[in-house]
């Protein structure tokens, strides 16, 4: 894996913004994205959202429901 160093300045932008980071040269051309590891308070909240507090569900058990509702 390659290492480049940015200043402070960069580095605290970095770790601030959510989602992927697309970096781009002085004529506005990308040269890389950055995908920082998530937090744990990241972690979390996508798990909660992912269940709702309820139990996770397998695809097969969504089509088996949505047969049921649909009556087959």
């Amino acid at each position: 894996m390659s290492k480049i160093q940015v200043d402070q300045l960069i580095a605290e932008k970095i770790r601030n913004f959510e989602g992927p980071i697309e970096l781009v040269d002085s004529n506005g051309q990308i040269v890389g994205v950055v995908r920082r590891p998530p937090t744990e308070a990241e972690i979390e909240r996508a798990k909660q959202r992912s269940s709702r507090g309820g139990e996770t569900l397998t695809w097969a058990h969504v089509r088996m429901k949505f047969r049921q509702e649909i009556g087959e």
